[in-house]
């Protein structure tokens, strides 16, 4: 948006007036501050380019937080946040977690009984404590294993047995 500066007063008018609004001197040979209407182009610039004010259409100074044409408060579009696929399924579980699992279910609790086991028969009265609860979780890692082992089997001998009959068990068909 540009203006004409009063020569007498100094105060900005709009670039289509004849008189100065404050003194009414004419401004037939006023400067002209800013870009004049006829030579900006294509007009109003909705935003999209960021050295351009969104509200007069005037040309912005780089890094420009306010417009010094028409006092418009100019905010920076947001960068795009950067998102990245994942490249696996999360749910997929990894070889460490797969072999932390082995070592949990099948060397962990048969070690603790022997090192339990050992602890409670030669260990002083603090060590048999310790070798007492590493029996124990060991004996109950074991039958939790085992428990669920049975019911997967028994599962599947379900289905099993149910596709020979033909009969629908489990609501499997």
């Amino acid at each position: 948006m540009a203006v004409k500066i009063c020569p007498k007063c100094g105060e900005s008018n709009p670039e289509q007036a004849w008189t100065c609004v404050r003194c009414g001197s004419s401004l037939q040979n006023a400067e002209v501050a800013g870009t004049p209407d006829a030579d900006k182009g294509a007009g109003i610039s909705l935003g999209r380019d960021e050295s351009i004010c969104p509200a007069c259409g005037e040309q912005l100074e780089p890094g420009a937080r306010k417009c010094k044409f028409c006092g418009t408060t100019i905010y920076k579009k947001p960068a795009a946040p950067i998102y990245e696929e994942p490249e696996e399924d999360p749910f997929r579980p990894s070889a460490v977690s797969i072999i932390l699992l082995i070592l949990a279910t099948v060397v962990f609790p048969p070690a603790g009984l022997i090192v339990g086991g050992v602890a409670v028969v030669l260990g002083d009265p603090d060590k048999r404590i310790a070798g007492q609860l590493l029996m124990v979780l060991g004996l109950i890692v074991i039958a939790v294993k085992y428990f669920f082992n049975a019911c997967r089997h028994h599962f599947l001998e379900e289905i099993r047995l149910s596709a020979w009959s033909g009969a629908p068990s489990l609501g499997i068909s």
